[in-house]
């Protein structure tokens, strides 16, 4: 944050902003409590988060209207948004959360190199030096998983980051309005592509829980929260604060189910937030 004190908006969104990162750290453990297959998961998840979304909508607004997609832009965000779900969802069954969050937190900045190949947007020199400390960080991850069997896992999560990344930069040439449509869409749509190998009434009574705990109300509120809140922050902000999720996804995985990280994910893991955390810490000081 900057030193200069914050106005009362600023700090109401980084209430928001903050619970909403908090919030959506659950997700890592619900879908570990799951048992159910890859499919089935996607199919129940895209499918509540995009009934969820809809019914939200309906209600702010009182109309479907506004859940028109316009443009190339749109139907973009919404196709990497179904296909980050996918390999979210798989890296968590393939590898630890530890892996599969700490490789998606690069999400940002391969959005920056999408943003420079395919927009021809030159990011500052800095952002060079904060890629070179998470590659460093990703090889030191990806070098102990090929003897521990992680490493499809690890392409997953990296497929989630890349995706993800996608997302962003697509979401920057999106009406602000889409936001929400372009998140129920992109649920619906990974529910789609998930349907022909899923078995959705086969799940039991305490998946079933869980997933509509996941999809009902921990998803779609934490993009609520996330969404209002990061409207009042500056970029650099949310990058420190949606770094919580990084930090707290592996730590509710642990005290319920006992997951510990290996050394490699925990020195690859330190260099990745210690890079991201420290350019976002100097980019929020520097004047204008």
């Amino acid at each position: 944050m900057t030193s200069t004190a914050l106005p009362s908006v600023a700090w109401r969104g980084l209430a928001l902003s903050i619970a909403g990162a908090t919030l959506i750290s659950f997700e890592t453990l619900l879908i570990r409590l799951v048992q159910a297959d890859l499919w089935t998961i996607v199919w129940w998840r895209g499918v509540l988060l995009g009934a969820t979304i809809a019914l939200y909508v309906i209600l702010s607004q009182r109309s479907l209207r506004s859940f028109r997609l316009q443009g190339r832009a749109e139907a973009v965000a919404v196709m990497a948004f179904a296909a980050a779900v996918f390999c979210f969802v798989a890296a968590l069954q393939a590898t630890t959360v530890a892996n599969t969050l700490v490789i998606g937190s690069a999400a940002p900045f391969i959005a920056t190199i999408f943003s420079w190949v395919f927009l021809r947007e030159r990011p500052p020199a800095a952002t060079w030096a904060v890629v070179i400390g998470l590659v460093a960080g990703l090889f030191l991850i990806f070098f102990d998983s090929l003897s521990a069997g992680h490493a499809a896992g690890d392409v997953f999560a990296l497929g989630y980051a890349s995706c993800l990344g996608a997302y962003f930069v697509a979401l920057r040439r999106c009406r602000g309005e889409a936001f929400f449509p372009i998140i129920g869409y992109g649920g619906l749509l990974s529910a789609t592509l998930a349907w022909p190998l899923a078995s959705p009434g086969a799940i039991s009574a305490s998946d079933l829980k869980f997933l509509v705990l996941l999809g009902v109300l921990v998803v779609p509120l934490a993009t609520m929260l996330l969404s209002r809140g990061t409207q009042h922050l500056s970029a650099p902000d949310v990058t420190l604060i949606l770094m919580l999720e990084t930090i707290l996804g592996p730590l509710w995985v642990w005290l319920v189910l006992g997951e510990t990280p290996d050394n490699a994910t925990l020195a690859g893991g330190a260099l990745i937030v210690v890079t991201i955390v420290g350019h976002a810490y100097f980019a929020a000081r520097r004047p204008g």
